[in-house]
């Protein structure tokens, strides 16, 4: 793993190196991209050319937050509540293909992190507060690899649609002040695709 990053990190450097004196007007690009729907969940990029079909990338992703609450018909059912947020950085090199003068696939290698937390109330007039407080909190590093497609509206308009394979380690750490015998810290390496969607961005371009 940290040789993977080692090696993405001097690609990124060299590529900006040589790029400054290959490219004079170099293209600048924004995206906004909505990556799920339940929590909406969205990402905001930022995307510098380098040399002619190679581009720099850097983002926050997975942003989100949701709050919800259950209340029972039985009353001696607590009610609950439920907020969730995240948040996260991502880092890459891309690389471009023109396939006409409206279409561009575009493929890359990132780095990410994410973080996010679930925190769960229920209230209970009998019982302190904090010890009906549970959280999940999980940290997500991943090596996802871009690839997708642009379609230019116009000179400044594009639309992108990508997929996101990836490897991720996940560790996650459950915690219940009420029940402290069943917190758990749990650990796993995956690979998978990041979102259950294709991701869609509305991309303006400098």
């Amino acid at each position: 793993m940290k040789k993977i990053i080692t090696v993405l990190f001097i690609c990124v450097y060299s590529l900006t190196s040589f790029g400054q004196d290959t490219v004079k007007t170099k293209i600048k690009e924004y995206y906004l991209t909505l990556a799920d729907f339940s929590p909406v969940t969205l990402q905001l990029k930022y995307k510098r050319q380098i040399v002619k079909k190679t581009y720099f990338k850097i983002g926050l992703v997975s942003l989100g937050y949701s709050e919800n609450s259950q209340v029972m018909q039985d009353p001696n059912l607590s009610p609950s509540f439920n907020t969730y947020y995240s948040g996260g950085l991502e880092l890459g090199i891309e690389f471009r293909k023109h396939l006409t003068k409206k279409f561009s696939l575009f493929h890359g290698p990132n780095l990410s992190f994410i973080y996010n937390e679930s925190i769960s109330r229920r209230q209970d007039p009998l019982i302190s507060p904090s010890d009906l407080k549970s959280t999940v909190q999980t940290y997500r590093f991943s090596i996802p690899y871009s690839l997708g497609i642009l379609f230019n509206v116009n000179s400044n308009i594009l639309v992108a649609a990508e997929i996101n394979p990836n490897i991720s380690f996940n560790h996650q750490a459950y915690n219940n002040n009420y029940t402290p015998y069943s917190n758990v810290i749990s650990e796993n390496l995956s690979a998978g695709v990041d979102n259950r969607l294709v991701l869609l961005s509305i991309v303006y371009r400098l």
